[in-house]
């Protein structure tokens, strides 16, 4: 349980699926930043927030994408005019600056390509004043990297969380993974795991 915590979770989709790592784990006193691109997820996010917690006053949600710059970037995302119900539970999760993304996933997925606003992490902890960090999530669909090598680290997450399977190009892993990770290890983390979707870095 997340209790008296900071996480801060880029691509956050709608919360309350069974691969998401932190929605059962929160209550109503973990301080949480949860950002999301695309528009109606990002509503069926703060929806399910609602839903979950009494107050969500310690919640800030942002309908932007995380990037390496702070504009615009053009996303591929799933369209609301898919029946959802026939397709895999994850097919709304496929958004991805990417454009063949989806498509190599779930070719008969509808998809619609929108034009979103960006931020940084380091944008981020400097406009709500964040100080300390129990988890650093992302899960951008092969958007990790440009993500996590521009942070600054000017604030060391306790830990970080990230979706490597695509980092490399689609369902690969190379040059790019070993960069981000060595990186990483350089302010004092190690590796706690790795499966096939995800790495987790804690501070030692």
């Amino acid at each position: 349980m997340y209790k008296n915590k900071c996480i801060i979770q880029i691509g956050a989709h709608v919360g309350n699926t069974s691969n998401d790592p932190i929605f059962k784990e929160i209550d109503e006193t973990t301080k949480m930043i949860l950002v999301e691109p695309v528009p109606y997820l990002f509503e069926q996010l703060k929806e399910n927030y609602k839903n979950k917690l009494i107050d969500i006053t310690n919640i800030i949600f942002i309908n932007k994408a995380v990037s390496d710059f702070v504009g615009e970037i053009d996303l591929t995302i799933p369209s609301e005019r898919n029946d959802f119900s026939k397709l895999p539970f994850w097919a709304s999760q496929l958004a991805s600056v990417h454009a063949y993304h989806a498509f190599v996933h779930i070719p008969e997925l509808i998809t619609d390509k929108i034009k979103v606003k960006t931020t940084t992490i380091d944008e981020i902890i400097t406009d709500f004043d964040i100080t300390e960090i129990e988890l650093l999530h992302t899960d951008t669909e092969g958007h990790d990297y440009n993500i996590l090598m521009n942070y600054s680290f000017t604030i060391k997450p306790r830990k970080i969380l990230f979706e490597h399977k695509h980092m490399d190009g689609m369902f690969r892993i190379g040059e790019r993974y070993e960069e981000l990770s060595n990186k990483i290890l350089s302010y004092g983390y190690k590796k706690i795991y790795q499966n096939n979707e995800d790495t987790m870095f804690e501070l030692e």
